[in-house]
């Protein structure tokens, strides 16, 4: 049975302020979601959120694109144009 990693679970656990002075939400992430062939969901959680400030939802949060491997450093200049000079970057 083939088990694959779906969502991020995730916990509101508190607020701060930006820079800028401007509120934001803390976030704590608590595990994963797991979907098996059959349909079902499995949630491992890896921590549980204790702050005072949680309200205790839990949220899921999808990790498909975030989990595409980013491409070799060699693939990524490959078609790039010429260096400032005119010459070939050497990658």
């Amino acid at each position: 049975m083939a088990i694959k990693r779906t969502h991020d679970v995730v916990a509101t656990v508190g607020v701060y302020k930006d820079r800028d002075g401007k509120e934001k939400k803390r976030y704590v992430n608590c595990g994963s979601a797991f979907l098996d062939d059959s349909g079902r969901m499995s949630i491992k959680l890896d921590t549980i959120p204790v702050s005072p400030e949680w309200s205790g939802w839990i949220s899921l949060y999808a990790v498909e694109k975030r989990d595409a491997p980013a491409p070799a450093t060699a693939d990524r200049y490959r078609g790039a144009p010429d260096g400032p000079d005119g010459e070939d970057i050497p990658f």
